[in-house]
């Protein structure tokens, strides 16, 4: 009888673990394969949004640059070759200027709009960083706009002084901003 209640009392756990044992593993397992899915999916998301975010304030920076060390340089030379018998070179700047702001306007639409899905995955804190950034960048870009209406007054010993300091220091708080955003979104994929 000892033998027989030693013999229940040793089968009873022994089935209980090998039916709840592979339901545990089971169980985490498919927690794990859950959190990595979603580790990946934000992972993948996270990464396209940054690409937007550094096309925002890339993509008008390189074409304003562009435009003045090629385009503007060449019409203005063009306006001094023919001292004032023509304004075909005026006309083209101004043309070249209009191509220019809208091609920058359309660019910082584009990378804005690919930025809408993010609402879906991230945090309300990192999301207001993020509106807060490209209300920054929008800023430069209507500034930049401005800069370029005003060419006729440029300071050609000083071309920069066509830049206000509030353009400038706008840009080193976007800078910082883009950091933070990168720790943000490094804190909530928990890298780090």
């Amino acid at each position: 009888m000892e033998l027989e209640a030693v013999i229940q009392s040793a089968i009873i756990p022994t089935i209980v673990t090998a039916i709840i044992g592979p339901l545990i593993f089971f169980g985490l397992r498919r927690w794990d394969e859950k959190n990595r899915r979603n580790f990946e999916i934000r992972f993948s998301e996270y990464k396209h949004y940054l690409k937007a975010l550094e096309q925002i304030s890339s993509t008008s920076h390189a074409q304003f640059e562009e435009f003045m060390t090629e385009t503007y340089a060449k019409c203005l030379s063009e306006i001094l070759a023919s001292e004032g018998q023509s304004s075909d070179p005026v006309i083209r700047l101004n043309e070249e200027l209009n191509h220019l702001m809208a091609g920058i306007r359309t660019s910082f639409s584009q990378a804005t709009g690919e930025l809408n899905g993010l609402r879906l995955v991230c945090s309300d804190k990192l999301l207001e960083m993020i509106n807060e950034y490209v209300n920054i960048q929008r800023k430069l870009m209507d500034e930049s706009c401005a800069v370029l209406r005003r060419l006729e007054q440029i300071d050609l010993a000083d071309p920069t002084s066509m830049f206000s300091g509030e353009m400038k220091a706008e840009g080193e708080i976007s800078q910082k901003l883009f950091e933070d955003i990168v720790r943000q979104m490094r804190s909530e994929l928990k890298i780090g």
